[in-house]
């Protein structure tokens, strides 16, 4: 037992720094960038273009996080004013789809399942993203939230790039860039810049400590042989239940796949094994956790609805291929 708490208390401090690390880390420097390049993120990703939602697929394919470590990125994002469908590709596609993983996938279980796998994540995701666009985002984000200033009030997706009429001063974010801000060359300005994000961390830190806590609890108490034992005997019907187990476990992707490897070789179907990899990677109880900080229930609901579907759908899809 003794050895089991130790485990669970050095995963919850890595776990712990790892996110505070990267939420004051990522914050500063979003910030920092929008001073510097605001006219990059207007450009890139702030239009609700079909080309805006593509490079956030492919941002989030470049940044090889966990569900929970792109929380930070993603929160930055909206307070910068990027449209919610826009972040939502990103949230969704990051800890499920990045070099690393496609990689092992490659290695382990074949290109035909690799190949699948990626055009699917990339077609749902994309699919999924421009729907909650088209959300009321005052339904989905917490009337509490700071982030409500700059993610409310988008335009609606269009395929086609739409000219600025100058009356749209009126949007939070056009507001927000055309204000003036201190200039960066000033230490003030970094101050500042440094004192919000504490201030925002602070916010958080509940948040964080439950999350992590309860990931590292999962990570030392739940055996990684318990998909094992509870799915062998239950068939085709595993595709439901494996991506309920895999949102339970708090496991990366990367760690995921070797265990799903271990599976197929004790005869467990692929398709049983990639609907655990998907739900597992993609949503875990320490990110919803983390999420409800800025997001209502409906939200939270969205997410995990999208991550079962998309996991069990996937699962089926195998079956048939």
């Amino acid at each position: 037992m003794i050895p089991k708490i130790l485990n669970t208390l050095q995963y919850f401090i890595f776990l712990f720094l790892e996110i505070s690390l990267l939420f004051i880390f990522i914050s500063i420097l979003i910030t920092i960038l929008n001073h510097r390049y605001s006219h990059l993120l207007e450009k890139h990703l702030k239009e609700e273009t079909l080309l805006s939602y593509i490079k956030a697929l492919l941002l989030g394919i470049l940044t090889p996080f966990c569900s929970c470590s792109t929380i930070p990125l993603f929160n930055a994002f909206l307070k910068n004013g990027i449209p919610l469908g826009i972040c939502s590709a990103y949230l969704f596609i990051s800890p499920l789809l990045n070099p690393i993983i496609l990689i092992m996938l490659l290695t382990t279980l074949g290109i035909k399942i690799t190949f699948l796998y990626t055009l699917f994540l990339l077609v749902t995701i994309l699919a999924i993203a421009i729907i909650i666009s088209k959300l009321n985002p005052k339904k989905l984000i917490s009337n509490h939230s700071n982030l409500t200033q700059n993610a409310c009030c988008k335009k609606p997706f269009s395929t086609t790039k739409t000219i600025e009429n100058p009356s749209v001063l009126l949007k939070p974010n056009k507001i927000i860039h055309n204000s003036k801000q201190p200039p960066l060359q000033k230490p003030s300005a970094y101050k500042n810049i440094i004192f919000e994000t504490l201030k925002d961390y602070k916010k958080m830190l509940p948040y964080i400590i439950i999350g992590m806590g309860i990931g590292a609890l999962i990570h030392g108490f739940i055996p990684q042989n318990f998909l094992e034992n509870q799915i062998k005997e239950y068939g085709l019907v595993g595709i439901v239940i494996a991506p309920i187990i895999g949102i339970l476990l708090y496991i990366r992707a990367e760690a995921i796949i070797p265990i799903g490897l271990s599976l197929i070789n004790i005869g467990i179907s692929e398709s049983i094994v990639m609907s655990f990899l998907i739900a597992g990677a993609g949503c875990s109880l320490p990110e919803l956790i983390l999420l409800k900080q800025n997001f209502s229930f409906r939200f939270l609901a969205i997410f995990i609805s999208t991550i079962l579907i998309i996991s069990i759908s996937f699962g089926i899809l195998l079956e048939f291929v």
